[in-house]
């Protein structure tokens, strides 16, 4: 059972999505556990992998096992609940990054940005996302299974709410491996195709030439 006393006055925890690659994930955490050393971290592991056992050098990490693959806009979702319970900010890492920051260098950045959602440069292998911002514009949109277009999609909701987007290299990861597990399972390709044809027809245009501003133009 968690200590609620690691999560007093703690603006932020890390969440990890992982499919299959504990061996970066691994890598990553051994070097997160010193970097963060009073921040919680919670993996949601899609793949039902054989993870470090943390406990054994005194700093645990909170594994969530899912039976299957949620997909990515799912584990967000599950990352962001379990973290807003004792958090006001989400910090989602991908599982093949090393974000090469200390928690000094995150709680400055949320304070001098706390109203905007913040991602790196360019795509969300790092974001942080503050709990009013994910109340504000609901969870992230679960039917792109299981990856591609959530993130455009999410980022659209965002500019419809007048929510403030930062894109900054500062969140860039200092190691960024792009491990792209989905695309090397062949069985799952064509899955961008069909979340392109998903999004075309939810927002009537593609990212940047979106013309509905409610989902499938309803009401």
């Amino acid at each position: 059972m968690e200590r609620n006393t690691q999560h007093t006055n703690l603006s932020f925890a890390i969440g990890i999505p992982t499919l299959n690659r504990a061996d970066l994930l691994g890598q990553a955490l051994i070097k997160y556990i010193y970097d963060f050393p009073d921040i919680s971290i919670y993996v949601l592991d899609n793949g039902n992998q054989e993870l470090p056992n943390f406990a054994k050098i005194g700093r645990p990490v909170y594994i969530i096992k899912s039976e299957k693959n949620i997909g990515v806009g799912p584990s967000w979702n599950v990352l962001c609940r379990k973290i807003y319970e004792n958090h006001e900010n989400a910090l989602i890492l991908n599982d093949d990054i090393y974000l090469g920051k200390k928690t000094a260098d995150i709680n400055n950045l949320i304070e001098k940005k706390s109203s905007q959602f913040i991602t790196a440069t360019p795509d969300w292998c790092a974001f942080i996302i503050n709990k009013s911002i994910f109340e504000n514009v609901g969870p992230f949109d679960e039917c792109f299974f299981p990856a591609y277009y959530e993130d455009n999609s999410y980022a659209y909701r965002m500019k419809l709410k007048g929510v403030s987007h930062l894109r900054t290299p500062y969140l860039n990861p200092e190691i960024y491996r792009v491990s792209q597990t989905i695309e090397k399972d062949k069985s799952l390709f064509d899955y961008r195709t069909k979340n392109k044809q998903l999004y075309l027809e939810m927002w009537g245009g593609l990212p940047e030439r979106e013309k509905f501003t409610k989902p499938f133009n309803k009401p």
